[in-house]
């Protein structure tokens, strides 16, 4: 007697971590036992079922299927399709079977009812398509790094950031006013949009997180949501393939590029309504104020971008620069090209 004990208990513990809907019923089909898949399924839990006959837990509709499953040959295991009525009073198809369930001598000692929820049903392929659709969405207003780590951990998108090392690229299209002022909307934004979108595979293609589009501008990351250890040289390599490509798309527009690496604020800064995946700092701001010191299709870095990014970078000095809204001058450097 004991051993069969221990052996109910085991088995009690066990079906908690099986993946489908599981129900352990008496002889007289009173409820022993159901998991956790289970209790979501039926709109209850185990303390409230346990005792009760299980047509009042599992309701007029779904009991009238499982009784006839377990006179169709669910002892033999195989599972059948049957459509039934929950009790949360939800339509849902299932793969079931129910038949005895013996103790260790053969003999019989209640019923096991074992269930999966049908996922080929079209509400269900319906709900597959919008989780698609809003994978896809989530990488086109925030990049495809934020948005793995936004699908792969939940709780990253909690407000509040942390201070780290980040390589900060600033971008802003030289001439966009004049030929803002020249043309309709459509064709400034159709315009824009043709080199926003180059610039933006260029930033992907080494790495880069774009942090935002603002008009003109582009505010891009290397070193974050993710380590990356090489992030400085991959970031020069991205502005440099940014001047690239915009060259490719043609003569209407060129960037204006600044880089700079240094400690940030980096997270989901804002409020509880509204925030977005961003940096914020000195650093930051230096590399928006080298951004205006390049020309059209130039880059700007600081000697601390290029002391980091290692050899083989080939560079202007520019001397120490007076920059907008600081106190200290930053020696700065343009970047000519970096060899492999």
């Amino acid at each position: 007697m004991e051993a069969d004990r221990n052996e109910q208990g085991l088995s009690l513990a066990l079906l908690q971590f099986h993946p489908s809907s599981v129900v352990l019923l008496d002889a007289e089909g009173r409820i022993r036992s159901l998991n956790r898949n289970a209790e979501r399924l039926l709109s209850t839990t185990e303390a409230d079922a346990v005792g009760k006959s299980y047509t009042d837990v599992f309701g007029e509709s779904l009991s009238q299927r499982v009784f006839k499953l377990m006179l169709k040959g669910g002892a033999e295991g195989e599972a059948r399709a049957i459509e039934a009525t929950l009790p949360s009073g939800r339509r849902a198809k299932l793969r079931a079977t129910a038949g005895p369930l013996k103790d260790a001598r053969g003999n019989v000692s209640g019923i096991v009812f074992v269930a999966d929820e049908d996922t080929s049903s079209p509400k269900i392929e319906a709900l597959a398509d919008n989780q698609v659709r809003l994978r896809d969405a989530l990488r086109r207003y925030l990049g495809d790094n934020v948005a793995e780590m936004v699908d792969a951990r939940p709780s990253f998108i909690d407000v509040g950031g942390q201070t780290q090392t980040v390589s900060v690229l600033h971008a802003d299209v030289r001439g966009y006013t004049s030929i803002a002022e020249q043309l309709p909307p459509d064709r400034v934004v159709s315009l824009l949009m043709r080199y926003h979108g180059a610039a933006a595979k260029a930033i992907r293609a080494t790495g880069g997180t774009i942090d935002r589009f603002a008009g003109d501008a582009i505010l891009a990351l290397w070193n974050a949501p993710t380590p990356q250890e090489d992030h400085v040289r991959l970031a020069l390599r991205g502005a440099l393939a940014m001047c690239d490509a915009a060259r490719e798309v043609g003569t209407d527009l060129g960037y204006g590029i600044g880089v700079h690496t240094g400690e940030a604020m980096v997270g989901n800064l804002g409020s509880e309504q509204y925030q977005n995946f961003t940096a914020i700092g000195d650093t930051v701001n230096v590399a928006a104020r080298l951004q205006g010191q390049a020309r059209a299709g130039e880059v700007v870095c600081s000697a601390a971008a290029l002391q980091a990014a290692g050899e083989g970078v080939r560079t202007t000095a520019l001397g120490a620069l007076e920059l907008r809204g600081r106190k200290t001058p930053v020696e700065a450097y343009r970047v000519e090209g970096i060899d492999q």
